[in-house]
């Protein structure tokens, strides 16, 4: 299936990628990959198959990525918001051999004690006679990590396919799209972008950085006709009052929960959303909801893209069979054997099924237990997010000798506002069992860079407390 990705190889008439500043035509991008590929060769037969890459979104990263796939080699794209101690922690405990880095990060791997190829060096290594390897794992990619421990998720070319064709009875993609390249490419939603481009012809358009305002000049001067955002980078485009184009066919809301509203006025406003849900694990969405079907149905996620099935445990868990399920988690088989039962993904979320609609109800490991009462996290924060003054929050447990685990919420509020305040306006809203008996006041909650609030951060940034 890498043959999926390589059929508008030798296209000089469409543009592959363009910035600000620069744009490659398709047979430009094979074509430099090719050279470079034809520059990775490696003297040590034992080197892994897996090479991280720790960049920010550019034309080199694709580049990079072509080259390794000619390589028969595996691009693992780095998160670059990691911590130096969180990169080497993922390098090591994965024993990978080489990293190829954007200069500007070198910072972050200084002390590894690895292979280190900077962009700038990679691009001046001269040509050489090389091997190619045989390989049909096409990606390893990290989990947020917003659970625990970013797990790598191994995908083949066929399972990275298979998410394009899926999806693209809802894209609809043509030689004369253009991708906006508006997630991280180190996560599922924005590698992806890079394979539905390559797979249909389109073009890809890389903003100067993911911040709103080089978002928002993107869209204004480029045009995009599919864009993939965050509901928080969507929130932040609305606020900015960026014009879209009527050539804008659909934008994609995915990477967690979004309210209906949300999806109401970007939808008067012409952005065409449709909220998406899936997983590093499927490779990017496995349903789709426009915002009429929302209307009729709040709160779903919508219905199975084709070659999907969805289930529901007996215990509620949503339970995921596709064509585009990753093979196995790396250096991870016991993760993997508790995942991956009977050709199906058991995803860890709580949900129904109505009309053959999905609805997420809440993830199984963020669900409190106190006093014997199973607590939605996500119920209490939908109720407290009604209060005037609570600008986010997140509520989770706190470990307790007599109950198991207390609710408590951590809370950004943009005018002062007491527990006492908080206790009286959940009480009509909530049963007495999941109103917070804590409440920690913060400037911030920690967030991944697609604006996940990292829930495992903040429960051990107060479960010192009891």
């Amino acid at each position: 299936m890498k043959d999926f990705f390589y059929k508008y190889s030798n296209r000089e008439d469409l543009i592959a990628v363009r910035t600000s500043k620069m744009k490659l035509s398709y047979k430009e991008l094979f074509d430099s990959a090719d050279k470079l590929s034809s520059k990775l060769t490696f003297p040590d037969s034992s080197i892994s198959n897996y090479i991280p890459i720790l960049s920010s979104n550019n034309a080199e990263f694709i580049l990079i990525t072509l080259a390794l796939w000619k390589k028969g080699l595996v691009p693992v794209p780095i998160n670059i918001r990691w911590t130096e101690k969180e990169v080497e922690s993922v390098i090591v405990n994965n024993k990978f051999d080489l990293i190829f880095y954007e200069d500007k990060f070198s910072d972050k791997i200084k002390n590894l004690n690895i292979g280190k190829f900077s962009f700038e060096e990679l691009f001046s290594l001269p040509e050489t006679n090389t091997v190619f390897r045989n390989n049909d794992e096409a990606l390893v990619i990290f989990t947020s990590g917003s659970t625990g421990e970013p797990k790598g998720v191994v995908h083949t070319f066929n399972s990275l396919a298979s998410s394009t064709i899926n999806g693209n009875d809802i894209l609809k993609q043509t030689e004369s799209d253009r991708w906006l390249a508006s997630l991280p490419f180190y996560h599922i939603g924005g590698f992806q972008i890079i394979c539905r481009a390559l797979s249909s012809g389109c073009e890809i358009i890389i903003p100067d950085d993911l911040e709103t305002e080089s978002l928002k000049k993107a869209v204004e001067q480029f045009n995009p006709t599919h864009i993939s955002l965050v509901s928080t980078q969507l929130q932040r485009l609305l606020d900015s009052n960026v014009k879209v184009d009527e050539s804008l066919k659909l934008t994609l809301i995915g990477g967690g929960f979004s309210e209906d509203e949300l999806i109401f006025n970007a939808d008067k406003l012409g952005w065409k959303p449709i909220r998406v849900y899936g997983s590093s694990e499927t490779a990017s969405f496995i349903t789709a909801a426009a915002a009429e079907e929302i209307r009729n149905k709040p709160g779903t996620v919508g219905k199975p893209v084709k070659n999907t099935i969805i289930k529901i445990s007996y215990d509620d868990e949503i339970l995921i069979s596709t064509s585009s399920l990753f093979s196995y988690y790396l250096n991870n088989p016991e993760e993997t054997k508790s995942k991956l039962k009977n050709g199906f993904y058991h995803s860890g979320d709580i949900g129904r099924i109505e009309d053959t609609y999905l609805f997420i109800e809440t993830r199984r490991n963020d669900l409190i237990v106190s006093g014997g009462e199973n607590v939605n996290p996500y119920e209490v924060e939908k109720a407290l997010m009604e209060i005037p003054g609570i600008k986010e929050v997140c509520v989770f447990p706190i470990e307790d000798n007599e109950w198991g685990q207390l609710v408590a919420c951590a809370i950004v509020a943009d005018k002062k506002i007491s527990d006492e305040e908080i206790k009286k306006e959940l009480k009509s809203k909530l049963a007495a069992f999941k109103i917070p008996k804590k409440f920690y006041f913060v400037n911030q909650l920690p967030k991944t860079s697609l604006g996940k609030i990292e829930r495992e951060k903040i429960r051990a940034m107060f479960n010192t407390e009891k």
